[in-house]
């Protein structure tokens, strides 16, 4: 007997077919990411957090000016500058040479030894000079033998001549002997001092108090007029030369003090205009000004400078240190407002005179508390701090 199979739906010609395995990839693809999506959202909103505390503002704690010592914030003229950049330099610098020549037997001085005025430095080999003195002694002998004989001829001949013994013109020649014979000496005598004067050349000495900064010859060189042995400045005579903008030069006079800031000693010096050059640079629109450095002490001629050059005074907001709360980098301060404390950053500038400016964070009139004071020592020590 044959089994009938069941009756199955014939798909309509043209209809695709598609299987159930790729329609439910399809919404695996589709449906995962939008729950893993809604699932996040209410994670962050907090629902799968039990017992948390949710965040809010709280209010900051205000504490009571009352007995805190203040000090006023007002505008006052402060004292302005600018700087030019400048080199230090020595005043007097000598290039150490040789008038004669001759070659060196000694140097008695090195580059960066102190020397004295007239210590010895070079010494040169004196034999060349030596000769040549005694042989103007020699010339300086033989003209005096000379001019003795002239006036002893001249001393025969004259009470010859007055007794018309000789004629005038014997007499005359007699004269012309004499006269040649002291001028012969004379001449004579001044190349000896020269030649004594050019063996004193033979020791070279330093002109002057200072420092050695180079030494240029060596033992056994030959030295020459022109030929540079030594270089040394004096030490006790240095200046900053700055190279001041043209439009500052109206703050700028001669004889006048002025502040040198040097950055390798991280000294302030202080110092008087000693030369302005009138003369302009077209390049940098600079003129030279250089100041004298009243203290020498540690300084070397080629560092470097800042001249701080003063200018009209300035309206700006200061406080005192004490009135400052450092926390890391910020600066800090407490104002009080209407009867309470609010602490509130700051940025300060420059110090003068004790006083910080104020460059952004307070304004004039507002009053900020002085830590470490008493109401007290306040009402003594400064009029313009008072006690709440």
């Amino acid at each position: 007997m044959l089994l009938e199979e069941p009756n199955r739906q014939t798909p309509k010609a043209g209809t695709p077919q598609v299987p159930r395995r790729h329609r439910s990839s399809r919404w695996l693809r589709v449906g995962l990411p939008i729950a893993t999506i809604v699932v996040l959202m209410l994670w962050i909103l907090g629902t799968f957090h039990r017992g948390v505390i949710q965040g809010k503002k709280l209010p900051v704690p205000q504490e009571a000016a009352a007995g805190a010592v203040t000090y006023k914030v007002e505008a006052r003229a402060m004292p302005t500058s600018t700087e030019a950049v400048g080199t230090v330099q020595a005043e007097q610098i000598a290039t150490v040479t040789a008038r004669v020549t001759a070659s060196i037997t000694a140097m008695q001085a090195s580059a960066g030894q102190r020397v004295a005025k007239a210590e010895t430095l070079v010494v040169l080999d004196d034999r060349d000079l030596r000769h040549r003195v005694e042989q103007a002694q020699e010339a300086v002998r033989s003209a005096e033998a000379t001019l003795e004989q002239a006036q002893s001829d001249y001393h025969r001949d004259k009470p010859l001549f007055d007794q018309q013994v000789i004629t005038p013109y014997d007499f005359e020649h007699t004269q012309t002997n004499l006269k040649t014979a002291q001028a012969n000496l004379k001449r004579l005598e001044q190349a000896q001092r020269e030649a004594e004067v050019n063996l004193t050349y033979a020791v070279i000495r330093s002109p002057f108090d200072g420092m050695v900064v180079d030494k240029q010859a060596d033992l056994g060189d030959l030295a020459a007029p022109g030929k540079p042995l030594f270089t040394l400045y004096e030490q006790g005579r240095l200046w900053l030369e700055a190279n001041v903008p043209e439009e500052l030069m109206a703050h700028v006079r001669l004889r006048n003090l002025m502040i040198v800031h040097i950055d390798a000693t991280e000294r302030e010096i202080q110092g008087r205009v000693a030369e302005i050059v009138p003369s302009s640079d077209p390049a940098s629109r600079t003129e030279i000004v250089r100041v004298h450095l009243n203290s020498t002490q540690d300084l070397v001629p080629g560092m470097f400078g800042r001249l701080a050059i003063p200018l009209a005074p300035e309206p700006a907001l200061t406080i005192p240190e004490s009135a400052l709360i450092r926390v890391g980098q910020l600066t800090m301060v407490d104002v009080v407002r209407q009867g309470t404390i609010e602490r509130r950053t700051v940025q300060l500038g420059r110090v003068i005179e004790g006083q910080y400016e104020v460059l952004s964070g307070l304004a004039a009139g507002e009053s900020v508390v002085l830590h470490g004071s008493s109401p007290a020592s306040a009402s003594t020590s400064d009029p313009s701090k008072k006690a709440l």
